[in-house]
């Protein structure tokens, strides 16, 4: 009777520390989904005012963009070490590099002459920087998955060479993306002269769209990976928050092309 009594308690008590357990992960999982959001929130509405401002705007979305850059960098939440971080690192600075060159010079804010008419030379003027950030973003892309796989074939020991081969493709092709935010202010200033304004706004829904659809995802990956592969810290969770935001810079990039063809 004794021994019944002693193995109900220590079932009691196994139950009550598994609950615990339970509620502190559950408490721990929702204080992660309200940093990425609010991380996530935050990062857009800075980019969107700073593209609508109407002085400096260039200078201050750079800006915003080197400090995100930096930020995701600093707080890392893939694996890797150093080596993987200066490879994304040099990627970003690069395709930052592209962007700020192809975007320097005159840009016209419409394509519209006679309220009808395009003109060529505005329409040339005005798609050559996507043209050449198009073609230096290749060519990044290129040479970040050529010497990532080098470095991961000079590795001694070549253990999980697909995760972290693909974990720094990732870091780098996010760190690569993130300077096509460099394009909203343009695109801000070229919306009005659109003929077609339900075109543009059409395009700025389905842009909108492709980035709640990228942080949804990162809200998944998190939760299916992170018991597995990263430590749950509010860090790794901001991390994983403004992953998604870099990578939407391809569809800032698109949604001014877009606008582009539709004026």
């Amino acid at each position: 009777m004794r021994d019944e009594t002693c193995t109900c308690n220590d079932k009691t008590q196994k139950d009550a520390t598994s609950c615990t357990n339970l509620d502190k992960k559950n408490k721990s999982r929702h204080a992660s989904t309200i940093a990425m959001i609010a991380s996530q929130i935050v990062v857009v509405l800075l980019l969107a005012i700073a593209a609508a401002l109407p002085v400096a705007t260039a200078k201050i979305t750079l800006t915003l963009c080197m400090i995100i850059l930096l930020t995701f960098l600093a707080l890392w939440p893939l694996h890797g070490n150093i080596v993987d971080r200066i490879i994304a690192l040099c990627s970003g600075i690069a395709s930052t590099w592209c962007a700020t060159f192809a975007l320097k010079g005159w840009l016209p804010q419409s394509v519209i002459i006679d309220n009808e008419t395009v003109s060529m030379s505005k329409f040339i003027a005005a798609i050559r920087p996507y043209e050449r950030w198009a073609v230096s973003f290749a060519l990044i892309l290129v040479a970040t998955t050529f010497v990532t796989f080098l470095r991961q074939m000079l590795r001694e020991n070549r253990t999980n060479l697909v995760r972290n081969l693909a974990h720094t493709l990732t870091a780098s092709i996010a760190c690569a993306a993130l300077p096509g935010w460099l394009f909203l202010p343009s695109i801000v200033r070229f919306m009005p002269s659109l003929r077609s304004t339900d075109g543009g706004i059409l395009v700025m829904l389905l842009c909108i769209l492709m980035v709640v659809l990228l942080s949804g995802l990162s809200h998944l990956w998190v939760r299916d990976n992170c018991n597995e592969y990263y430590k749950n810290k509010t860090t790794n969770d901001i991390a994983f928050a403004i992953m998604p935001i870099m990578f939407s810079g391809m569809m800032v990039y698109i949604a001014g092309l877009g606008m582009l063809i539709a004026a």
